[in-house]
């Protein structure tokens, strides 16, 4: 440790660092610009290249952030580039492969990529699919979601879609990040002959943002299948051929500041079989990885109720909170601010609870935030109402603090295409439980001449708690939003749980 602490204070601060001069905010997708010229650069350092993510552009590296600085004052050339800011992997790979060649031979040595969430998917597809691995020794991703993330899978379950689709959340970008979809991108990336030609470093981060900011929702919502960022969960941000270098108290958005700088510069390597090397004889930063437990999905699944749709006027949902219910958070979500809102308990009298509004910048960016939080709740039917003097579109997600969480569990058979659920919980008669499920097609929206999203099958069952698809199932990403409850009066509760799957071209099935 005190090796790692003397190494650790050659990290220049940033304070003596230029800015970059501003630059046009619209600048076209494929352009790309260098840093200034550092003070203490040395040829046996790379050059560095921040690649930025959804929704990003190349100021998201120095603009109220010091990660530029950090770097320019460490004796490092740096270059950025603008990539299309929602479309998907295989778009900003292929155009990132375009680029990587000009941008190697203008500095005249190879790169390290330094990318931030789904840069690194750009990054990796422009290496491995797009064959422009050479010009590059090391990757560097700062939570990337390398598996997707369950936020894009909410984006188009049908409880959420009327939502995403107002607000402009559904794009080339978010349907790649479908966590089916980056199944099979995994399948045809993981394996591929280029996989090997470049070496990867992961970092994740396990932090919740404050609240009034879209990751402090996000954090809430992915807190169901395990530690997170606020966009990405931690076993997410790490890849089956990278190393993870360190997982921290980091929020989605701290993770690519100039204070991470630190923890991966002593992978900032030309010749990337020297890296370990160097690493484990100089640092030592072994000592310092913290490397995360193994978290299944399937064995916390059942967090939360979701609702929602478009109403005009006046709208109400009802939702049952069960006895083992410690704390409930309430969260309605709209597309526009809305006139009021009303909780009514078991007993039928209005509840006065704090409600706690703001606007969302990341998920679902510009959708209004209304959140109300229940301690030792009710047992029984509790009531949300709200008004809006022009049409809206709404998501109620309510998040239940409750030992019948971790006993609610989807089992799914992928060969057969079927799923059951599971509940541990011996005290609730299978008879008495009720499941609906909505089957819904979502065409890649790059493909064009097909209906880009159709429902194909609805189910309500009572006694049964298995859900099966058709048989033939064409190309695309089939969301199953699935709302489960019981009916036996004293263990009365209701979930929704949300799965992705995805069929390639050849019929497998992700």
């Amino acid at each position: 440790m005190l090796v790692l602490l003397l190494s650790l204070t050659v990290i220049v601060t940033p304070s003596s660092a230029g800015a970059l001069k501003p630059r046009e905010s619209a600048a076209p997708p494929g352009t790309w610009f260098a840093g200034d010229e550092p003070s203490n650069g040395s040829t046996d350092k790379p050059v560095l290249l921040f690649v930025h993510g959804l929704n990003g552009a190349s100021t998201t590296w120095y603009e109220n952030n010091n990660m530029y600085q950090t770097a320019l004052n460490n004796g490092y050339h740096t270059a950025f580039i603008e990539l299309y800011g929602t479309k998907n992997m295989w778009d900003n790979g292929n155009l990132l492969a375009q680029k990587l060649p000009e941008i190697s031979n203008h500095f005249g040595k190879r790169i390290v990529i330094v990318a931030h969430s789904k840069g690194g998917l750009d990054s990796q597809a422009a290496l491995t699919h797009y064959n422009a691995h050479q010009y590059v020794s090391n990757v560097i991703t700062l939570g990337s979601p390398h598996h997707g993330s369950q936020l894009a899978d909410l984006a188009y379950s049908s409880w959420a879609g009327w939502l995403g689709s107002i607000l402009g959340q559904k794009n080339d970008a978010t349907y790649s990040l479908q966590t089916s979809y980056m199944r099979h991108f995994r399948s045809i990336t993981d394996g591929h002959s280029n996989i090997n030609r470049n070496t990867y470093y992961t970092l994740g981060g396990t932090k919740r943002d404050s609240f009034g900011t879209g990751l402090y929702f996000g954090h809430l919502y992915l807190s169901q299948f395990g530690s997170n960022d606020g966009a990405v969960t931690l076993t997410s941000s790490q890849l089956p051929t990278g190393r993870t270098i360190r997982n921290d108290s980091w929020t989605h958005n701290t993770i690519k500041t100039g204070n991470i700088f630190q923890w991966f510069r002593p992978y900032l390597t030309i010749n990337r079989s020297s890296t370990n090397e160097f690493v484990e004889s100089d640092f030592n930063l072994s000592a310092s990885i913290s490397l995360p437990k193994e978290e299944n999905v399937e064995d916390s699944m059942g967090e939360f109720l979701l609702r929602g749709g478009l109403f005009d006027g006046e709208v109400k949902e009802s939702f049952m909170v069960e006895k083992e219910a410690s704390n409930i958070m309430i969260d309605w979500i709209s597309a526009a601010p809305v006139d009021s809102l009303e909780l009514i308990g078991p007993n039928n009298k209005v509840h006065k609870v704090e409600v706690n509004s703001y606007q969302d910048d990341f998920m679902f960016d510009g959708a209004w935030h209304n959140v109300m939080t229940v301690k030792n709740p009710k047992h029984g039917e509790w009531t949300i109402k709200s008004s809006s003097a022009k049409e809206n579109a709404y998501l109620l997600t309510v998040q239940f603090d409750s030992k019948l969480n971790k006993k609610i569990k989807v089992k799914e058979n992928k060969k057969n295409q079927h799923w059951s659920l599971d509940l541990e919980e011996p005290s609730v008669q299978k008879n008495k439980m009720k499941m609906s499920y909505s089957v819904d097609f979502i065409a890649d929206p790059s493909v064009s001449g097909k209906k880009k999203e159709v429902n194909i099958k609805t189910v309500e069952q009572q006694g049964s708690t298995s859900i099966q698809l058709p048989e033939k199932l064409e190309e695309g990403v089939y969301n199953i939003t699935i709302d489960v409850s019981s009916e036996e009066a004293s263990n009365e509760f209701q979930r929704t749980i949300i799965k992705s799957i995805y069929v390639d071209k050849n019929g497998n099935v992700y």
